[in-house]
């Protein structure tokens, strides 16, 4: 027997041992051997649908959904963070990065309606992003969190908190008027929402939030909330919550898709996190999460996307997918 390990070049001149018998029964349903999930992908052309549909041409509000089960609360229970890693040196305790104040994003634990309907979105690849169950088997999100070039599916797990999720599924379709990959730019930023159709229909269980048209009238008004898991608290395995935001829609932006300024806190990973407020005890999103950055020259900001498309995208794959 050899004193010491073997080498590189020993090893690369070394017969691979293959199988002598295959998983026995008992241990079969342990081994994961089919295929991943795959998914299509469907664009909708706006000029499409509004032929023959004055439904297009109108302000879209799409309701949501508690279920009898489910509790309904205004204010999510609040979780305690995970304690942050000491990084050392020399003796020393470092702070590899710092979060400006005000940071008003808080950690929580709640799956009452709404909150509970929170998503993280996982591509084949491993980048993640932030959703809300929109339908019955339907998740809103942003179009730069889903990986276009590619057939395999996402996974939405609904309330992640740390390991555990409440339910997990894949999507089967995706919806989107603009396949945008990487991140938004100032010609696509007011297009940056998707919806996903699921193998499961999970709304059934958590319920879903409704969609409504965003008006400007609304500008300055600090009555929006946002779920999703930014990267930067708990590594993105915590669902946060932020309230009382307001948003400024861009005064040039005349179509079916716009984009809107926002005050809230955003990170990488809370990309598709829905901004809703509540019309008479019920939850409407009327924006995602999208991007940050200076896009028209007005300086940094944090940027949301909705506009009238958001609601008849979502309407799309309801219909289509019941």
């Amino acid at each position: 027997m050899n004193k010491r390990p073997q080498s590189w070049e020993e090893l690369r001149r070394m017969d691979c041992v293959e199988a002598t018998t295959s998983v026995p029964d008992n241990l079969r349903e342990l081994v994961k051997e089919q295929a991943p999930p795959r998914r299509e992908i469907r664009f909708l052309e706006r000029s499409a649908l509004a032929a023959g549909d004055e439904k297009a041409r109108e302000a879209l509000t799409l309701e949501g959904y508690r279920p009898p089960w489910a509790t309904s609360s205004y204010f999510p229970k609040r979780a305690r963070s995970p304690r942050p890693l000491a990084v050392l040196h020399h003796g020393q305790r470092l702070e590899p990065a710092i979060t400006y104040p005000p940071d008003e994003r808080t950690i929580y634990n709640d799956r009452s309606y709404p909150w509970g309907c929170v998503c993280k979105i996982t591509t084949a690849a491993g980048r993640t992003g932030s959703g809300v169950l929109i339908g019955p088997r339907h998740v809103l999100t942003a179009s730069h969190c889903v990986d276009w070039s590619t057939s395999e599916a996402e996974r939405i797990e609904v309330h992640l908190t740390g390991t555990t999720a409440a339910a997990t599924a894949f999507d089967t379709l995706a919806y989107a008027f603009t396949p945008i990959t990487g991140d938004p730019t100032v010609t696509t930023l007011d297009e940056d929402y998707a919806c996903l159709v699921l193998d499961q229909r999970l709304g059934d269980v958590f319920g879903w939030l409704g969609t409504k048209t965003y008006d400007s009238s609304w500008d300055g008004d600090s009555v929006w909330s946002s779920i999703g898991y930014p990267g930067d608290i708990a590594s993105g395995l915590q669902p946060t919550f932020i309230l009382n935001k307001s948003m400024d829609e861009d005064e040039w932006d005349y179509g079916s898709g716009r984009a809107m300024t926002t005050a809230a806190d955003m990170q990488k990973g809370q990309s598709g996190s829905p901004m809703f407020a509540w019309w008479d005890g019920m939850p409407y999103v009327v924006a995602v999460m999208s991007a940050y950055g200076n896009v028209w020259a007005s300086g940094n900001e944090n940027w949301c996307s909705g506009g009238s498309d958001l609601s008849r995208i979502v309407r799309q794959a309801r219909d289509e997918n019941p």
